[in-house]
């Protein structure tokens, strides 16, 4: 249409339309591809001869960032700080939590529960329950997710996450999305909410459908904490380990699905790299506790109120009501214990409450007291999938409509389920 308003030659106009595609084959890429790097290479021409450059010596900086960008050692590396990086995570937030734990029970819960004996049993369920819920943020959020915001801090502070990007680029490619939409998917693994709005970097509204269901699916530093903290901990590293890997899948097959189904071209980019530098530890204990606050200063109230309140609600037999009605989906099908259920609404509201209200609910954080290892691993299963939290939610529905998010949280939902419950099956059918 566009050369057709500038030439009325039907000849002309069929020879023009002709060019795109020949050029696109000779290239073998598309050609908003060739036209950018055109003119990166023209501009790049014109700074060789207006420019006077001066010989710097390389630095060793510039060595590891030739490495870390290389084709034959990039993807390796960088599987290997993911991988050092959960470890770490594991074995630094598995040992706080212990000695948290441990601490709380020897020194607060024990002795006050000693101490109201007698005393109304209302007020000693929403006491008790408010102290398991203090325990929980302490023992089991703040030790993993501290460590692992450390950890993605000193890669943003690196300039690391953009080389992710470019290493990851074709593989991107093959979803339908440039190597830049690895950037949200990464920064989910910290918190799916500035993960979205990263994804507003994106060229189209279909690769910003695309990127942003898959961050939703991804696994953040409040689900690391179901993860590690409870499968790790209760089960074993690389029983964690691949509750990742089938998030890995899941999140690949939906970007694959969406990719093959949305309409819509992919957009060509180049993107540039900032330059690598060494971490500075002032700007990564900033970045790490600007990241916390909002769950020191959010959640810990939410919880320990909310905990108290459970525990009335508790003492009254309430909660044994909601929980029959959704007894044949978490009991029948999942195969966990009834008490799971109130804990999933809980995490609606913020991932890590699903394991800190399920602490609650249980009366310890040593949930292999009173879980299988099987029950333990479906339950992270269907918590690291299922709806995201409520700052998610609100947000997708900012980004794509109230619409879009309906059907991500609704897919999210059957998908979490159907995940655990083959996961029950098989679990059952092999032990």
């Amino acid at each position: 249409d566009f050369i057709e308003g500038y030439c009325e030659n039907p000849e002309q106009v069929m020879e023009a339309a002709s060019i795109p595609p020949r050029i696109e084959q000779n290239h073998g890429q598309p050609i908003k591809d060739t036209i950018i790097k055109d003119r990166y290479g023209e501009a790049g021409a014109i700074e060789q001869t207006t420019l006077e450059k001066r010989q710097v010596p390389r630095q060793f900086i510039d060595r590891v960032d030739e490495i870390l960008t290389s084709g034959r050692w990039g993807l390796p590396i960088f599987a290997m700080l993911m991988l050092t990086m959960f470890y770490i995570v594991f074995k630094v937030g598995g040992y706080l939590e212990i000695v948290i734990i441990d601490i709380f029970q020897t020194y607060l819960i024990t002795p006050v529960s000693l101490a109201l004996s007698g005393v109304h049993p209302l007020v000693v369920s929403a006491i008790i329950f408010g102290l398991l819920g203090l325990e929980a943020g302490l023992a089991i959020v703040i030790p993993f997710i501290g460590t692992f915001y450390i950890f993605l801090s000193v890669m943003e502070d690196t300039g690391y996450l953009p080389r992710a990007a470019f290493l990851l680029d074709r593989y991107m490619h093959r979803l339908g999305l440039h190597g830049r939409a690895i950037i949200p998917l990464l920064l989910g693994y910290g918190c799916n909410v500035p993960a979205i709005i990263a994804a507003r970097t994106l060229n189209t509204y279909r690769e910003r459908v695309i990127t942003i269901t898959m961050v939703a699916l991804t696994p953040c530093s409040a689900r690391t904490v179901i993860i590690m903290g409870l499968v790790g901990v209760f089960v074993g590293f690389w029983a964690a380990m691949s509750i990742y890997f089938i998030e890995l899948v899941i999140i690949l097959l939906t970007g694959w699905m969406l990719g093959k189904g949305l309409p819509g071209e992919q957009m060509g980019f180049i993107m540039e790299m900032p330059p690598m530098r060494y971490p500075d530890m002032q700007v990564i204990v900033k970045k790490t506790w600007f990241r916390m606050k909002g769950f020191v200063y959010v959640a810990f109230p939410i919880l320990v109120v909310g905990s108290s309140i459970l525990g009335v609600v508790d003492e009254l037999g309430l909660l044994a009501v909601f929980e029959n009605v959704l007894k044949p989906v978490f009991v029948g099908f999942l195969g966990l214990p009834a008490f799971a259920a109130t804990a999933f609404i809980f995490g609606i509201l913020r991932k890590e409450m699903a394991l800190e209200i399920l602490a609650v609910l249980a009366g310890t954080a040593v949930f292999i007291d009173v879980m299988t290892p099987l029950q333990i691993y479906v339950f992270a299963l269907v918590a690291t999938i299922y709806v995201p939290c409520a700052a998610t939610i609100a947000v997708i529905g900012k980004e794509l409509g109230w619409r879009n998010m309906v059907l991500i949280s609704g897919f999210t939902i059957v998908l979490s389920i159907a995940a655990g419950g083959a996961a029950n099956f098989l679990g059952l059918a092999l032990l």
